[in-house]
């Protein structure tokens, strides 16, 4: 028998799995690293430690009897790692630190200088994160390191293939999170890396397809991961594709919603060439997935703010406990509007603005409000954000829903009811959309004949909408969306007095 060695280095862990051809994990093991917080928003990590990581995790994830046709890699995109010759030269900066802010203007404005528009250029807002933005900061801070690069890499799967004799290699999902690739090429922009003070020579190979065959582990794979030399590397779409293709697959025209501690809707969409590239959604993540994109409309506060609504609300209560009450709630009430309009966002906003200033904001109270339907507001608060993201000619599909809020009944009924259309909950137990995505990535690049089935395609619990309720809330979309404006409004106001 064979397996898929599938590796994702997250934010904060490492996890591998051995998944089999016909998509059963065989074995799975995972290992954590720290993040170094630094003065003025900086957010660092050492890649030894990745490194350590993935070993411990492979370790676990290995199996006897199972010849290991590929190790295929995922991880956190749009960091910045200074590739030395044998190794990465200073700690990578993340894509959480901030310290680019005045790097990230003065690279604008000098694009802009030559009529180049940053954002239409990338498909994608850019702001400090960038790591066009971080290498110019970097440029002017630590010279010395900058100078000594062999090259770049923008996230620790890239980085871990260089350490196995790849060479430098970046997939295309990554890439687009950088500030770096020509949205209508899918190419290093030059223009911005002039700016940015880049060499282009430093910048990675692109992979193509959902994952490509970069090279074979050499002789430091046994020091570095246990791993014998010659197995294939497949470098997978990041993090954020790989979980793409584990959710639906590389079929396009598929929507799955996310209900961890942030919130998305992704969809994956054939690419419209013919489009005008400064026609982009700003508040949405538009990145080269294939030949297609995947389109990312995210919330920062999903469970997050279920999370806070509990402690506010309900005394710390927890989530098992809180369904419960919204059930008795339900049972009372039916299914329905609780007659609030929340706005979920406590600190900042990315979806349907991007707003860092943006605070929440509950509007309808009247006397006989309480403490359940304060918390199911919170839930609608989130769900009515994110139906933002859908067309409304699209009821009636399917949405598949994932995250540690999926297992909530009561808020897939109010997911069912926002968006008007049935909502499917995996059933799938220990399965990880991200590592499955990766295995399927990594069998497409291979060539093999495999039944991996993205977790969209197996069962699942169904929940219909109601449709008395879904009408209800379809009234209640524009007067949500016009809140958020109305909200930033009165913050300026308030901010000015």
């Amino acid at each position: 028998m064979i397996g898929l060695l599938c590796l994702d280095l997250g934010t904060s862990s490492a996890k591998a799995a051995l998944i089999d051809l016909d998509g059963r994990t065989l074995a799975a093991g995972s290992a954590s690293y720290a993040t170094t917080t630094l003065p003025g928003g900086g957010a660092e990590q050492d890649p030894e430690d990745w490194l350590r990581a993935a070993r411990t995790a492979i370790g676990q994830a290995t199996t006897a009897g199972i010849e290991v046709a590929a190790l295929c890699l995922t991880g956190q995109m749009q960091d910045l790692i200074l590739e030395g010759e044998h190794g990465a030269l200073r700690p990578a900066v993340l894509y959480t630190d901030q310290r680019a802010a005045r790097h990230a203007q003065q690279l604008r404005a000098a694009l802009a200088q030559e009529g180049t528009y940053w954002d239409a250029a990338t498909g994608n807002r850019q702001d400090p994160s960038s790591c066009a933005a971080m290498f110019r900061r970097l440029a002017h801070a630590e010279p010395e390191a900058t100078a000594r690069a062999h090259g770049l890499t923008f996230g620790p799967a890239g980085h871990l293939a260089a350490r196995l004799g790849a060479g430098f290699w970046c997939d295309l999902t990554t890439a687009s999170t950088t500030g770096l690739l020509d949205a209508t090429t899918r190419d290093w922009h030059p223009g911005v890396a002039r700016a940015a003070g880049l060499d282009p020579a430093l910048l990675p190979r692109l992979t193509r397809g959902h994952g490509q065959v970069v090279g074979r582990t050499d002789a430091r794979a046994g020091d570095l991961l246990g791993l014998e030399a010659g197995v294939p590397i497949v470098l997978a779409p990041g993090d954020a594709g790989a979980a793409a293709l584990g959710v639906t697959g590389t079929a396009t025209g598929k929507d799955h919603a996310s209900l961890g501690t942030s919130g998305w809707i992704a969809s994956i969409r054939p690419r419209d060439t013919a489009s005008d590239p400064a026609q982009f959604t700003p508040a949405s993540h538009r990145l080269a997935l294939g030949e297609d994109e995947l389109l990312i409309s995210a919330v920062l506060a999903g469970g997050a703010a279920a999370a806070w609504a509990r402690d506010a609300y309900l005394a710390g209560m927890d989530a098992h406990a809180a369904d419960a009450l919204l059930a008795e709630r339900e049972r009372i009430h039916g299914r329905g509007p609780t007659g609030l309009l929340v706005l979920p966002s406590l600190g900042g906003e990315r979806f349907p603005v991007r707003d860092d200033a943006l605070r929440g904001a509950v509007l309808g109270l009247h006397a006989g409000t309480g403490p359940a339907e304060l918390y199911a507001g919170t839930l609608e608060g989130v769900t009515l954000a994110l139906s933002h993201a859908l067309d409304p000619a699209s009821g009636g599909e399917e949405l598949t829903v994932v995250g540690g809020g999926a297992a909530s009944a009561p808020w897939r009924r109010i997911l069912a009811d926002v968006t008007g259309r049935p909502v499917r909950s995996l059933s799938a137990p220990g399965a990880d959309a991200t590592l499955l995505g990766t295995a399927i990535a990594g069998a497409e690049a291979l060539g093999l004949d495999h039944d991996i089935a993205p977790l969209a395609e197996r069962d699942g619990e169904l929940t219909v909408p109601d449709p008395a309720a879904a009408q209800a809330y379809a009234a209640l979309r524009p007067a949500h969306r016009a809140l958020y404006d109305a909200a930033a409004r009165i913050g300026d106001l308030a901010a000015r007095s």
